[in-house]
């Protein structure tokens, strides 16, 4: 052949002829094949450059403007300590996931972040469009979910909320640690626990005592 190629079986040096050398001490091999099985071979300060490169994409936030940092406060939950319910009480720095804590079980447990979050923004969403259904169809909240495609809505929803607000807490990162204005997270639970009890209010007003829509009236007079 018109050109030699000298490679080493243990892979500790390398030249390709009319190139000029990399070094000798500083020279390190990649894990990526390259002309057919040989290996492309970089100083090691260039390899550690695009190490750090990797670890700074990773570690990007995305809208790093609403980032903050999450208030340490008083647990308040130690309210419960030499109570019956104390077996279910667990330190604020065991339920955090900023603090690691990003298992599922520990996510989903009744003190986690995941429960009320996700029924919160459910209920949110339910309730608004409890009400859009009612003033289109005519239709209660329980003939929507028995009658109407409301469980398949549900059902459809449900899911990406879910995994909308698990993604975040496993790359440790729960709702506190996001402000943008009036979103943050206070300003949600309260806005979830009010939707909660207006979405269990509707129903039972609407079965018990109304035994009708609440909006229904709308309906009728826009004739839809």
């Amino acid at each position: 052949m018109a050109s030699s190629i000298m490679l080493s079986r243990t892979g500790c040096s390398g030249a390709v002829a009319g190139l000029p050398s990399l070094g000798s001490s500083k020279v390190r091999s990649l894990n990526t094949a390259y002309l057919g099985g040989l290996k492309l071979r970089v100083p090691a300060s260039q390899q550690q450059e695009r190490r750090s490169l990797v670890v700074n994409a990773k570690q990007d936030t995305p809208l790093p403007g609403t980032k903050r940092e999450p208030e340490k406060k008083d647990d308040p939950l130690r309210i419960f300590e030499g109570s019956p319910v104390e077996k279910f009480y667990r330190p604020e720095e065991e339920r955090r996931p900023e603090d690691g804590n990003t298992s599922t079980e520990s996510l989903m447990k009744f003190d986690g972040p995941a429960p009320e979050t996700i029924n919160s923004r459910l209920a949110m969403l339910g309730i608004t469009w409890a009400f859009v259904a009612e003033i289109l169809t005519g239709q209660s909240v329980w003939e929507q979910v028995t009658e109407g495609r409301g469980l398949i809505y549900f059902l459809f929803v449900s899911p990406i909320i879910i995994g909308a607000t698990l993604i975040p807490m496993y790359n440790k990162e729960s709702p506190d640690s996001r402000e943008n204005g009036p979103f943050n997270a206070q300003n949600e639970r309260w806005n979830g626990r009010a939707a909660m009890i207006g979405l269990v209010a509707l129903l039972i007003t609407e079965n018990i005592y109304l035994k009708g829509p609440l909006l229904g009236f709308i309906h009728s007079s826009l004739n839809l």
